[in-house]
């Protein structure tokens, strides 16, 4: 008894020396921290169990060194590190000596599989099971982890399409045996045929039946965006089956019905599989249910107090707007349906009227101060199926802009960017011309790169706390350098302008006074933006020849010679070189234009210059060409020289790609009189495009309309009785009638048959714009627009007389197209014509690859 005593003692005496803790130091970082007092020293630690692994690595895993106190925290921690590196269960009992403690390390090794096999998997290679196993090539598996991999095995099967699919394991050793036994793990794969969908068949949807085909689907499977289908154009076996895609289907028809005011819709599925279990009908089971409609609507205003102590709290407070005037800008009233659409609209006017004294939505500002809408308040009546509506909202504060700022312009001069601003420090902040301002900004190109577009961050915007200021903030515009040098040497080939190489050098943000600062670093330089860069001008030199077009020229273009800052006159430089070889004849070609430009507005501009063209035609087919074509060529080269005025008017969202708003422009251009020259006509056209989106392209890539018009007319004056032929318009080709050849639209010589040109036309198209793929920008939510699908309808009339359009002669063609945006630009159009005359030379098909 007494020797179990003293036993019992000696125990609580080690455990308590064991129990102070200690610091060890690693390995080559300086001694161990110095002990507690009384702490014992190791003198030796035993490895007892180890099988797979060697006793010098379990210690060094374990972390305590022989000769250094003992630190049981240390020990504690080796032994979690055992477990997690090697899945060693490991456990360390300590033994006084005479000159401190032994160490004893037991271990037991869990059973591994260093080859798990896999049996039974006929349509799946075992390349791809170890990927979806989440195991690295001859990666060992632990036999406890055996029913994860399975579960993974199993959901990766399944989303194959192998819906009946299973896996057993079998295990031989380990387990069933002593636990530190090897152990043989076999995954017995249950495959099933892989199944596919026969068809998707909905019931009860009345109110939203599927109609359309391909691109002009409606009902309740295109508003759902359905990705379960049957066999289609693109798979004519039909997509694989996939539970979780069948799931996410029916909850986004749910949500429709439930957006459109059908708040108690019940949407469910049931499977009808074939006899070989390979092909299924999904039949789709609506109960609509009556619509909900709104009972009443209110407005109610609230604030942030104290929104810096746990996020504050909402308290309720008097409408700065008279709530009348609120509720008149709703669309949910009385007896209307409570949907989705009617929400969003009413937040979005809203959000417009509060915006306009100030009180903006932006998450830069603080939650005291931006205007936000909360979630409405709704309470629901199931007996009448109505819904009272209290729209809730936190109006901010009136948002003042105190300086405005830019970031990331480490080169471009601070007056480029200020000159595309319409928004100016002391106004009230509005977002709508703070966006308008963003979008010019952004389409000077001065800040992307069309190279590497999806690795480019767009401009964007924030405001900035003034301290000790809650409704005077800083503006800040943000922006990144883009790639405003290019060189390119490419080609291509046009339907309308053959085969053609390029070798283009173009400098945007092009600063000619900003030279370098040695001449041998002039490409270093400029390439890293140190020389010529900032000033926002552009520079573009071209050489391109072809087989059907040669081209050369130089642009230099300066956009505030006068540097007025407000309405600023640019200076625009451009010489242009062209030989063209035509079904007629082959024309020569020189053009030089100098022009100033005034813009009074940031969308209205208005140009003045003068134009100097140097004609030459030769090589006449020898079959005949149209008499005013043969009496050019007698007269050799020729000098038309004169006055060039243009306006533009445009409002759209995007310079480079528009998808909505509209563009409108203007060009004039006389010759002869008393600028002297070879003719004396004058030449005038105007231009319109529409875009109409099918959604918010801000947010998202939408569909939407395009619709574009062109008039043109020209004529003689003075000693010229006819517009030259050179100079006469012709319609067909990629830009103008798809469906025509190129200049392949009469009226026609009656002698020779090729194309007389006219003196006034008339074109236009109307365009059903579809993205069919798009990518999204890394680090942001934004899509880039990459293939496109377009229907057409295009039209358009020539007459050979000069203000005069013979309706007769409408000729029009529909057809469609496929676009390619990025990498590469790509064009194809398959035009079918409508209408038709005699001698009209018809293309089906045209293209246009390369860049030019």
């Amino acid at each position: 008894m007494t020797r179990r005593i003293w036993l019992r003692l000696s125990l609580v005496l080690l455990a308590a020396c064991c129990a102070v803790p200690f610091a060890r130091a690693q390995a080559g970082q300086g001694p161990p921290a110095p002990a507690a007092q009384g702490a014992a020293i190791v003198r030796k630690i035993e490895v007892v169990g180890a099988k797979r692994y060697t006793p010098e690595r379990l210690i060094e895993a374990l972390g305590q060194r022989v000769g250094e106190p003992l630190d049981r925290m240390t020990v504690d921690r080796g032994i979690k590190t055992l477990w997690q590196s090697f899945r060693v269960r490991a456990t360390v009992a300590a033994r006084e000596v005479q000159d401190g403690v032994e160490l004893k390390l037991e271990v037991v090794e869990l059973p591994a599989d260093l080859e798990p096999r896999f049996i039974g998997n006929d349509g799946i290679d075992d390349e791809t099971l170890i990927k979806w196993a989440g195991l690295q090539e001859s990666e060992q598996v632990y036999v406890y982890q055996a029913t994860r991999v399975r579960q993974r095995l199993i959901e990766n099967y399944r989303a194959e399409g192998f819906y009946w699919a299973d896996v057993d394991i079998v295990t031989r050793g380990g387990e069933s045996a002593e636990l530190d036994a090897p152990a043989d793990v076999i995954f017995e794969i249950r495959e099933g045929p892989k199944v596919r969908v026969d068809d998707v068949a909905l019931h009860g949807n009345d109110s939203m039946p599927d109609t359309g085909f391909a691109f002009w689907k409606d009902g309740l499977s295109a508003l759902a965006k359905r990705e379960l289908d049957g066999p289609h154009f693109t798979n004519w076996k039909g997509e694989p089956f996939v539970r979780e895609v069948l799931d996410a289907d029916l909850l986004a028809m749910r949500s429709v019905y439930r957006d459109r005011g059908w708040l108690d819709a019940v949407v469910e599925a049931k499977l009808d599989f074939n006899a070989e279990r390979d092909r299924v009908t999904v039949h789709v089971w609506v109960d609509e249910g009556p619509r909900w409609r709104v009972a009443s609507l209110a407005v109610r205003a609230y604030e942030w107090e104290a929104p810096e102590v746990d996020g504050g709290k909402l308290v309720p407070v008097e409408l700065v707007l008279p709530e009348d005037e609120l509720l008149e800008l709703c669309d949910a009233r009385a007896g209307k349906v409570w949907q989705e659409r009617v929400r969003s609209h009413d937040r979005s006017e809203l959000r417009k009227r509060f915006g306009a004294s100030g009180r903006i939505d932006h998450p830069s500002l603080s939650r005291k101060v931006k205007w936000d809408f909360l979630e409405p308040d709704l309470v629901f009546d199931q007996a009448t199926k109505t819904v009272a509506v209290t729209y809730r909202i936190v109006q901010g504060l009136p948002v003042r802009i105190n300086e405005i700022r830019f970031a990331g312009t480490s080169h471009t001069r601070d007056r480029v960017l200020r000159t595309e601003l319409s928004v100016f420090p002391g106004d009230v902040a509005s977002l709508e011309e703070i966006q308008r301002s963003l979008a010019r900004i952004q389409g000077t190109g001065f800040f992307s790169d069309d190279m590497n577009p999806e690795q480019h961050r767009d401009p964007t915007f924030r405001f900035r706390a003034v301290p000790g200021e809650l409704e005077l903030w800083d503006l800040e515009f943000i922006v990144e350098e883009g790639r405003v040098v290019n060189f390119n040497i490419t080609g291509g080939v046009d339907s309308n302008e053959g085969l053609f190489g390029l070798l283009q050098l173009t400098m945007r943000n092009f600063d000619v006074s900003d030279t370098p600062s040695k001449p041998w670093r002039f490409i270093t330089e400029t390439y890293s933006k140190e020389a010529f860069h900032g000033a926002g001008q552009r520079l573009s030199l071209e050489l391109s020849p072809g087989t059907v077009v040669q081209r050369y020229g130089v642009n230099f273009y300066e956009p505030d010679i006068f540097n007025l800052y407000k309405q600023p006159i640019g200076l625009d430089l451009d010489f242009q070189k062209r030989v063209r070889i035509y079904d007629t004849h082959d024309e020569d070609r020189f053009e030089g234009a100098i022009k100033l430009r005034r813009r009074f507005t940031h969308d209205v501009s208005v140009g003045l210059g003068v134009k100097y063209n140097l004609v030459e035609v030769s090589d006449l087919d020898s079959d005949g060409v149209p008499p005013l074509l043969a009496a050019q060529e007698a007269q050799g080269e020729q000098a038309f020289q004169g006055l060039v005025m243009d306006a533009g008017w445009r409002s759209v969202d995007n310079l480079l790609n528009p998808r909505k708003g509209y563009w409108l422009r203007a060009n004039s251009e006389w010759y002869g009189g008393a600028f002297g020259g070879d003719g004396d006509f004058v030449q005038t056209e105007f231009s319109a495009d529409g875009y109409f989106p099918l959604g918010d392209p801000a947010i998202e890539v939408v569909p939407g309309f395009h619709l574009g018009l062109d008039l043109g007319f020209a004529h003689s004056y003075g000693s010229s009785s006819e517009v030259p032929y050179t100079e006469r318009y012709h319609l067909g080709g990629t830009n103008t009638l798809r469906g025509f050849e190129f200049r392949g639209v009469g009226p026609v010589d009656s002698i020779s048959g090729f194309p007389l040109g006219g003196e006034t036309y008339a074109a236009g198209t109307f365009e059903y714009q579809y993205p069919l793929y798009s990518i999204t920008q890394p680090g942001t939510y934004r899509q880039i627009e990459t293939l496109r699908a377009t229907f057409f309808l295009d039209w358009g009339v020539l007459d050979p007389d000069a203000y005069s359009l013979d309706l007769g002669e409408l000729r029009t063609s529909v057809g469609f197209g496929i676009g390619l945006a990025y990498p590469l630009p790509l064009t194809l159009n398959f035009g079918f014509p409508v209408d038709s005359q005699d001698g009209d030379v018809r293309r089906t098909f045209s293209f246009s690859i390369g860049l030019r």
